[in-house]
Parts: structure tokens; C-alpha cells; sequence
């Protein structure tokens, strides 16, 4: 384990807690959803069991378009610290930020354990390393898939299942006489690239025993059939390295390291030398090297100058920006702001990703600069470049028919996602008022009479903005949103203390409107502010809280009236 992050030592299976005074077996189950049930990201969800609870995961989601200025969305996890001492750990299922890149911003405030698989712990302790506070107060176990661990009167068991990153896990979780089961993300792969499948032979070995509830997946419920095997994508992408005369550059999730491997792979059988340019590509890369989960042979990697020499016909980058990021590694390329390695006529550019919700617009924009460019540029859905590492509609039945759970409850996905993923068990067997489609925050109470949505507790988003954590609300952002529509307009006056006479200005700063300094609206403006306050009494003015709202109220109509425009106007009075 990694000291830098004080996480302490431990055996390769997480030891056993001390066994307290007995809980009832019969004690009541709370399943509480705090995110990811009717949104991609901010995946968290606890469990409770008498005076124990766990949660699991615990995500961001990227903020949309509207969220202005936002660099992460967490989850609000005010409920897991009301549970106080009764919070035992944070386990989670893999390591993709929907899932574990919260926990830099809430362990400050919630230091309990962690328990993390290999390569999500290397991870999640890089990410640590930009959190001084949050790293001083990790504490990381590692288990391996087959574990199994108490944690108060929890029993945690870790399953494998196959995913788009490695050591993913479901988990399969006794509390008293119920047993749930989790898949995390998962599909149901029959040849990954590592030869590792999914242990379906456990999940049925617990239906046998009796699952109580089925927490499943829904990413892909609307999609049919199977999803296909991460093993096919050499067969996409070989034809393009046969035929491709000019660098090859394949942009895809930095934490793929399956993808990663492949492209590697066919490096190597192509003669070509190996670049990875990018920052979270490059530490994952050396990360997944280094927990033994990525090969790269020596004599292939090359930085990227050495790639600039090379002739174009031996050279493969591997590249960051796969959703159109502004500033990622693809994007500078695309746009020339990096002189080294612009792709060019001949290079092929391959998106070996899915686009997540919401970045279209600036996926296509990345791809349209790389075909001006004169790059070809492979990506879905025109070309067979990628396969997604959730299962689809066949795959999630399957999951259902093994299992064959009592209760069933969708997770991880929109809303229509868990709608359409309820459906699907409804008729592979489950009946109807034994499957729940919760939202973030509602209850669900397993006893020894069923199961029954039992109340909500509060939930919400926390955005992050820089080092800010929650410092951002709806009200700054509904502002935020104000200046970018209709711009702003800063008045600086100044007002004698004693006349209540303008001494200084007004003078006008104006940031997004069509006003030039030298226009006839630019002195109307000035004109409209010192009729306005020349109109008011002295008493009116030396109210400075007063003054500043005329002023506000002046400007507002000026441009409402004259040029049906709504500024945000700021008015600054000083005293003089």
C-alpha cells in the first residue's frame, strides 16, 4: 500500500472487525439511494442494518452546459454523516470518477475506511494526491474478487464482473437473515481481453442460497441483444492500421486499460512506436503498469518529441480527449495550439469511446476541425471503433435469471433507463409490486414481512467550483447564466457625503452588449443615471442601499426601453 497517502498496512484480505453485542437478524434493511437513480453520475448508495451502514460508491457527474463555471457535481452526502459512528466504509465497485471521484472532496468531512480492489485503490490514491486534507485521512484496504469481510453486522463478499476498466466488482451483501446483491457496472462478457469473466457461476450459487434484492445496472436497458466483447475491437481497429500510411491516433477513457492494451497490441504488430500524450492517460497508464493490469515493451513507448521525429508511418498516440474537452491533449491537437504531432493529411484519428450525454456538440466540433485538417477520423456510430462495458437488454435478463431475486430495484442510469430496466424484470419473472423504481433519496425497507418504500431523506447536489466545495448554488449559477445571455453593466459613481451630489462619473463598464464607449447609448446611459439621482432627495441619496437600486433600476430601463435588452447591472457607489 502507498504510503504517501497514509493508508495503512494490511494483508491482501481486509480483516475481520471485532464482533459487538449481536443485532437481530430480523433488524430491518434500509437501501438508500443518495445518488445515480435518475441521473448518470454521482453514484452513492447506503445500506443499513441496525447500528451499521456502508456506502457504496460515492461519484461526480460532470456538470451540463447550464452549470456555468461548474468543474464537478458530487453528491450531497449531509445524510451519510447524520449516520454519525454507524458509517463503517466507503466500498466501491471500480474506479471511474461516476463512482469514486466524490471521495476527494467528502472524506474531510467523512474519514471512515475505504475498501477498493487493486487498480481502483492506485486510482483513487492518485486523485488523492491533488487533496492534501483528504489524503492525510484515507485509509485504504484492498480486497480481491472471492473476498469476504465483516463490517459491524454487514458481511461484504466481492464478486468480479467484467467492465470497461479493471478490478471491477459486484458485491453480494448479508445483514441478518437478507441477502442483497449488487452488480455494479458490469456486462456479461464470454473472452475479455484478460480472460477474466464474470463469476455468473457465484451469482447463481447465491440465487440458490436466496437473494432477497437485485441492484442492477441500467445504463443499457434500452438497448436489445448483447452487449459485444471487448475482445472484437481488434478485429475494428486492425483494418485501420493496415491500411493508414500517416500517424494513427486513438482517443479513448483514460482509465480503459483494456482499450489501451489493444492499441498496444497492435502497435507492436504494426511496428509502430507508442505515445501517450495526456495528463490523466499518462498516470494511468504508468498506474495499470505498475498493479501489472497494462504490458508496454520497453523498446515501444516514446515521448512525444521522439514521435515528432519518427516517420509518420511508425508512430501510434495515444491520446486524452475523447469527449471534446477544452484543454485535453486531442483538443489542442485539433485546433494547432500544440505545434508538435497536428495531425494531418494521411493520419487517422480514431474516437474508440461512446459519447457520453451532453458532449455531442463538442465531440462533433473536435472532429470537424480533425477533417479540415485533412485527417480521417473514425468514429461511431460511421465506424465499428468501440463496444460499450455495460450489458444490454439479454445480458441484464440473464443477470435477473440467475440471480432470481424476491425484490428487484434498477440502478445507475436516467430515469427512462430505470423504467425500461423494471420492465425487463417484470417479464423475466418478477412480479410487479415486487420491483421498485426508486429515485435519489427514497427508502426502500427490506423486514421479514417484504419490502416497501418506507419515506425519503434528503439528497442533493453539491457543485464544485475550483477549490470551492458547495460554495456554488442554484442562485449563483441562475446569475451566471444571466450574464452570458444578456451581459453586464457595472455603473461607478461617486456622491459627495455632504451636497448627496454626483462628485465622480458615472462612469460604465460594459462586458457583452452591443455599446460601444464612443455610441450615442453609452452617453444616454451616463445621462439617464445623473437625471435619476439629481431627481432624488438629499436623504434618498446619502441611503446608500437606496441609491445603488435607483441606479440599478435606471440602467435596466434604459436598455429594456431603448434596446429591449436585460443586463445584469451592477451599480458601485462610493462616498466622497
Amino acid at each position: 500500500m502507498c504510503s504517501r497517502c497514509c493508508a495503512r498496512s494490511i494483508p491482501k484480505r481486509p480483516t475481520p472487525l471485532p464482533r459487538r453485542l449481536p443485532v437481530s437478524k430480523d433488524a430491518p434493511v434500509r437501501v438508500v439511494p443518495l445518488g445515480g437513480l435518475g441521473e448518470f453520475g454521482l453514484n452513492c448508495l447506503a445500506i443499513e442494518h441496525g447500528e451499521d451502514a456502508i456506502a457504496i460508491d460515492c461519484g461526480v457527474m460532470f456538470p451540463d452546459s447550464h452549470m456555468m463555471g461548474v468543474d464537478r457535481v458530487i453528491p450531497d452526502v449531509g445524510y451519510l454523516a447524520s449516520l454519525g459512528e454507524r458509517l463503517k466504509a466507503f466500498v466501491l465497485t471500480h474506479g471511474h470518477e461516476d463512482h469514486i471521484g466524490a471521495l476527494p472532496y467528502v472524506l474531510p468531512e467523512l474519514p471512515v475506511p475505504i475498501y477498493a480492489t487493486r487498480f481502483t485503490q492506485a486510482l483513487l490514491e492518485a486523485r488523492l494526491e491533488e487533496h492534501p486534507e483528504a489524503r492525510r485521512r484515507a485509509s485504504i484496504e484492498r480486497f480481491e474478487p472471492g473476498d469476504r469481510w465483516r463490517l459491524g453486522s454487514l458481511e461484504i463478499e466481492a464478486l468480479h464482473v467484467t467492465h470497461s476498466t479493471v478490478d471491477s466488482c459486484g458485491l453480494a451483501i448479508r445483514a441478518g437473515r437478507r441477502l442483497m446483491v449488487h452488480t455494479g457496472d458490469f456486462k456479461l462478457d464470454p473472452s475479455p481481453i484478460d480472460g477474466r469473466v464474470s463469476q455468473l457461476d457465484r451469482f447463481r450459487q447465491l440465487g440458490d442460497e436466496g437473494v432477497d434484492l437485485l441492484l442492477s445496472d441500467s445504463t443499457n436497458a434500452e438497448v436489445d441483444g448483447r452487449t459485444e466483447s471487448e475482445s472484437k475491437v481488434p478485429d475494428f481497429l486492425r483494418p485501420i492500421f493496415e491500411k493508414t500510411r500517416g500517424r494513427i491516433y486513438v482517443t479513448t477513457f483514460s482509465s480503459h486499460i483494456h482499450r489501451m492494451q489493444t492499441v498496444v497490441s497492435l502497435s507492436a504488430r504494426f511496428r509502430r512506436a507508442l505515445a501517450i500524450v495526456g495528463r490523466s492517460m499518462e498516470t494511468t497508464a504508468s498506474l495499470a503498469t505498475r498493479t501489472g493490469h497494462l504490458t508496454i515493451p520497453g523498446n515501444m513507448l516514446v515521448d512525444r518529441k521522439e514521435a515528432g521525429r519518427l516517420p509518420r508511418s511508425r508512430v501510434c498516440i495515444l491520446v486524452t480527449g475523447s469527449q471534446g474537452e477544452p484543454g485535453s491533449a486531442l483538443m489542442r491537437l485539433a485546433t494547432q495550439e500544440s505545434g508538435d504531432l497536428v495531425p494531418g493529411p494521411g493520419d487517422a484519428v480514431i474516437f474508440s469511446s461512446r459519447v457520453i450525454p451532453g458532449n455531442e456538440r463538442a465531440i462533433g466540433m473536435v472532429i470537424d476541425q480533425l477533417f479540415r485538417l485533412g485527417a480521417e477520423v473514425y468514429y461511431e456510430p460511421v465506424s465499428r471503433v468501440h463496444v460499450s462495458g455495460h450489458a444490454c437488454r439479454d445480458e441484464l435478463r440473464e443477470m435477473i435469471e440467475t440471480v432470481r431475486p424476491r425484490y428487484f430495484v434498477p440502478i445507475h442510469g436516467e430515469f427512462r433507463n430505470l423504467v425500461h430496466h423494471r420492465r425487463l424484470a417484470l417479464s423475466a419473472g418478477v412480479p410487479r409490486e415486487k420491483a421498485f423504481t426508486l429515485v435519489d433519496g427514497e427508502v426502500l425497507e427490506l423486514t421479514r414481512e417484504g419490502a416497501r418504500v418506507a419515506g425519503s431523506v434528503e439528497v442533493g447536489r453539491v457543485y464544485v467550483d475550483g477549490t470551492g466545495v458547495g460554495e456554488v448554488d442554484e442562485a449563483v449559477l441562475r446569475d451566471r447564466r444571466h450574464i452570458s445571455a444578456d451581459g453586464v453593466v457595472v455603473v461607478i459613481l461617486g456622491v459627495s457625503r455632504q451636497s448627496g451630489r454626483i462628485v465622480s462619473g458615472p462612469d460604465l463598464l460594459v462586458r457583452g452588449l452591443p455599446v460601444p464607449e464612443d455610441s450615442d447609448n453609452f452617453r444616454e446611459i451616463k445621462e439617464a443615471v445623473a437625471a435619476r439621482v439629481a431627481a432624488m432627495p438629499a436623504a434618498a441619496v446619502a441611503d446608500l442601499p437606496e441609491l445603488q437600486e435607483e441606479v440599478r433600476l435606471a440602467v435596466r430601463r434604459y436598455f429594456r426601453r431603448e434596446m429591449g435588452l436585460r443586463p445584469v447591472v451592477v451599480p458601485y457607489v462610493m462616498e466622497l
